[in-house]
């Protein structure tokens, strides 16, 4: 069940150990939160036609929002070391 707020629960700190087990837990957390399909996809969000109306411009930033909130899930989830390995990463799926 999708839940309508984000409020990031403690999860699993990857540590390069276990990424069996980290992974099928950071997939089924970003599920519940509605933001796996970002990471799975990796689709930029459509840019905005002209003249959108305002329903369009909260759907596209929605969507821009659950990009940056999934990756704040992944670096939040691992060690230090290996957050220095993915820092520069700009997308979900990069990481």
């Amino acid at each position: 069940m999708a839940s309508s707020g984000f409020s990031p629960t403690a999860l699993l700190v990857f540590n390069g150990e276990g990424f069996h087990i980290w992974v099928v837990k950071i997939r089924t957390y970003l599920q519940a939160f509605d933001l796996w399909e970002v990471v799975n996809t990796d689709a930029e969000p459509a840019p905005l036609r002209a003249n959108p109306t305002v329903a369009q411009m909260r759907q596209h930033a929605g969507e821009k929002t659950k990009r940056h909130k999934a990756m704040s899930c992944i670096q939040n989830c691992v060690s230090d070391v290996i957050f220095t390995r993915i820092m520069a990463c700009e997308t979900p799926k990069q990481t």
